[in-house]
């Protein structure tokens, strides 16, 4: 059933790209945007979760991209560094911009334990699909 859905995605690339670039808009919007701006909801009492699953997917959906992509070894690292660094970068931004946010390393870790997550599942996908061991033949 993976390999039926990456081979689906690797004929549909775009929707990945889609589902990155949405992503990425409502990340910045929920991180960047002044915390009044944002509608208050019950939600707010799981905010490190929401960073986990936030960063977690975007990490996620970069890897999937390189895997339908490439066709190579997934760069599980380097796609754990790029979701980190989002993550962290962003709350630096909350720092320094005047948009009445705050940098929270907690809120940094759980990015990073996301990312890691998602590196995990990312790892299972490869190592125990058909597509995997198709990329282990190339």
């Amino acid at each position: 059933m993976i390999a039926s859905i990456l081979n689906y995605l690797e004929r549909h690339t775009y929707l990945l790209y889609a589902a990155l670039a949405l992503l990425t808009v409502i990340t910045l919007a929920l991180t960047l945007l002044p915390q009044e701006k944002l509608i208050e909801a019950r939600i707010f009492r799981y905010d490190k979760l929401g960073h986990m699953l936030m960063f977690g997917s975007w990490t996620f959906l970069l890897g999937m991209i390189q895997l339908v992509s490439n066709r190579k070894p997934l760069p599980l690292f380097a796609i754990f560094m790029a979701g980190s660094l989002f993550g962290i970068t962003i709350e630096i931004l909350q720092e320094v911009l005047p948009v009445d946010r705050h940098m929270n390393p907690y809120d940094a870790l759980a990015d990073i334990i996301g990312c890691l997550i998602a590196v995990g599942f990312l790892k299972i996908i490869t190592t125990y699909s058909a597509y995997g061991k198709k990329q282990a033949e190339q």
